[in-house]
């Protein structure tokens, strides 16, 4: 058996491709909500989107970094306890990678960490640590691109190695979005959500102070993540007056959005690698990124989070707009990486099978 473990939206998308493909091999597999994101807006129209149906869902008590780590961490080992459980996956770099990470290495479970070997190199990110730690553990490390797959080598990581590409284009190929002229784009699309850019409220107001700058001359539209406007209220922070604010939209609907804006600003790291698929020039409100081919290909710019360089980096892209917009599907592989991890995931299991099963095939 294989536990699918997701605690996030971009964990669903970039899941949602290994599952089909593990079923596809005739592997059984069962889907992990760990609860992270909660708010049903947040996960539950994704889950559909992909036809998952969720086998496992656990409930967290704590919202807290680490009250939430270890009510996941006990919730998993519960369940990999009452369960035959051969191979854990996750996806990325949030809290519940790292927790099944240590749950299956303490259970005697084998576990796959997909998405393996990003590095931004600023230990001071959460994501970092989760990253590293869940790596140094892993089993089966399945590299989303080459820099990646260089940075487990570099690293001396114990486990098999697999550069795959990127689950996010398989994922993105199975709902593409229309195709809008590049004449007909229109508008800045933003999303801004981690730890780091909206619990610092300094950090937070400069952002803020830049969408408000840029909305006098530019229509914004920012779909807010539910914990930044509770970061906003707590802080007593004013949205920008003229930014167009909606509610969190479906996988489907804000790809529609990215496909046909001129611009997204964004600290995600998943929407810095849509952006590139569909040829969406993206300013990454960050210090570092454990992204760098965008910048590399010359599709993004790296702004940091000053009021001052996010607005330099959004008018050096619009004033060169057409040297940005251009899709470079080809840095997150071939669209094969759901069947290639299946395929790895498959070897590792048979792998651990007596010779003579192994023999016919298990």
């Amino acid at each position: 058996m294989i536990l699918a473990v997701v605690g996030t939206r971009p964990e669903v998308i970039k899941m949602a491709p290994v599952i089909h493909a593990l079923r596809r091999h005739g592997l059984p597999v069962k889907l992990v909500t760990t609860g992270q994101h909660h708010d049903v807006r947040m996960m539950g129209s994704f889950l559909e989107t992909f036809g998952l149906e969720v086998d496992h869902a656990l409930t967290l008590v704590h919202r807290d970094l680490l009250g939430s780590f270890i009510d996941i961490l006990s919730a998993l080992a519960g369940v990999m306890s009452r369960t035959k459980v051969a191979l854990a996956l996750a996806v990325g770099d949030t809290t519940t990678v790292l927790a099944t990470a240590l749950a299956a290495r303490k259970s005697g479970v084998g576990f796959g960490h997909i998405e393996a070997g990003l590095r931004a190199f600023s230990r001071e990110l959460p994501e970092e640590e989760h990253r590293i730690c869940a790596d140094a553990i892993g089993d089966l490390l399945f590299a989303p691109t080459r820099i990646a797959a260089e940075n487990l080598v570099r690293e001396h990581v114990n486990g098999a190695v697999h550069l795959t590409g990127n689950t996010i284009l398989d994922a993105l190929r199975s709902h593409p979005p229309t195709a809008v002229p590049r004449a007909r784009r229109a508008g800045v699309l933003v999303t801004i959500h981690r730890q780091e850019t909206v619990d610092d409220r300094r950090c937070l107001g400069r952002v803020l102070d830049a969408l408000t700058r840029l909305s006098v001359r530019e229509l914004v539209e920012w779909p807010i993540h539910p914990r930044t406007l509770s970061k906003i209220i707590e802080f007593d922070l004013d949205l920008p007056p003229n930014v167009h604010i909606t509610e969190p939209i479906g996988h489907i609907g804000f790809l529609e959005r990215l496909a046909s804006a001129r611009l997204v600003v964004t600290d995600s790291g998943g929407v810095q690698e849509e952006a590139a698929i569909l040829g969406t020039p993206c300013v990454c409100v960050r210090e570092s990124t454990e992204r760098p081919e965008t910048i590399d290909a010359g599709v993004g710019l790296l702004a940091g989070t000053q009021t001052a360089g996010i607005l330099a980096a959004i008018g050096e892209i619009l004033t060169d707009w057409d040297r940005f917009a251009r899709p470079v599907p080809h840095l997150y592989g071939d669209g094969r990486a759901g069947e290639k991890i299946a395929e790895a995931c498959a070897g590792f299991l048979e792998s651990k099978l007596p010779v003579h099963l192994r023999a016919v095939g298990g």
